[in-house]
């Protein structure tokens, strides 16, 4: 079973087919500016600049998980 994290891709269902799971990963979410659905392709563009506060705090949260699981591998 694979472990779930906060940085694990979640889904929602599309609302244009609603068959495509849409998945967006903390990371995905930060770096991209658009994500699509897997199924009928229909591209989703994500404006960021109305909650640029929010977007820098999930970006030091990106980098802390990033950092905690370099150091848990690396004491392995």
């Amino acid at each position: 079973m694979e472990e779930k994290t906060y940085n694990s891709p979640t889904g929602i269902l599309c609302p244009v087919c609603k068959k495509g799971i849409i998945k967006l990963s903390l990371h995905d979410f930060l770096t991209n500016s658009s994500t699509r659905c897997p199924i009928c392709g229909t591209d989703f563009r994500m404006d960021k600049k109305k909650c640029a506060g929010v977007i820098n705090k999930l970006h030091e949260l990106d980098v802390a998980t990033t950092e905690v699981n370099r150091l848990k591998h690396q004491s392995l």
